[in-house]
């Protein structure tokens, strides 16, 4: 189960989350709200222009080619630069489409922020999404890279994003090889 939901706000592009960066916890309410206030604004009725634009908000904070390492996991050393440049553009495009073809699951009744846990040069931001008497758990793995903090990996109720695309590239390599694998998602990405 995908989520991530919150309630009006003024900001309007993934640049916008940068303002914010010291604040783990603000980067995510701030696309959070973003989002919400787009949906809001679109009605029933949401363009392909603001499916693109809401791709790009959702995304914009997360770091792919981290996400992408995670998930590829002990294959990603033997990877060499292209292969790993050409899996993270596939991988996170895939990432991309899929956050939007559900956009109902980005609006709660409310979302609790929790205090982030900070260690260092590492985040964990958890939040609590509320809608029709169920709760959702999601937290955000996070990372600062430079100035700004950037999700690398996305725990919903405990299932984790990077460790669920592992297990099923685990999978499919065993069964073929890295090159049948990384061929059926560019197929995917295709069809999509």
């Amino acid at each position: 189960m995908t989520v991530c939901f919150a309630v009006g706000a003024p900001l309007t592009t993934p640049d916008t989350f940068a303002l914010v960066a010291q604040d783990p916890v603000e980067i995510v309410r701030a696309r959070n709200q973003t989002v919400e206030r787009i949906l809001e604004a679109s009605g029933d009725s949401v363009s392909d222009k603001t499916r693109e634009e809401l791709k790009e908000i959702i995304n914009g904070f997360i770091d792919f080619e981290e996400l992408s390492k995670r998930a590829l996991g002990r294959y990603w050393d033997e990877r060499s630069e292209q292969e790993r440049k050409d899996f993270v553009a596939v991988f996170s495009q895939l990432i991309k489409n899929s956050s939007v073809k559900k956009l109902e699951i980005y609006q709660a009744d409310r979302l609790e922020y929790r205090r982030p846990q900070i260690r260092g040069s590492a985040a964990d931001v958890t939040t609590i999404a509320y809608k029709d008497r169920k709760q959702v758990e999601i937290i955000y793995k996070m990372h600062k890279i430079g100035n700004e903090w950037r999700v690398f990996d996305m725990e919903i109720d405990g299932a984790s994003t990077a460790r669920n695309y592992r297990d099923s590239f685990y999978k499919q390599i065993a069964k073929t090889s890295y090159a049948e694998m990384y061929d059926k998602l560019v197929q995917r990405l295709n069809e999509g």
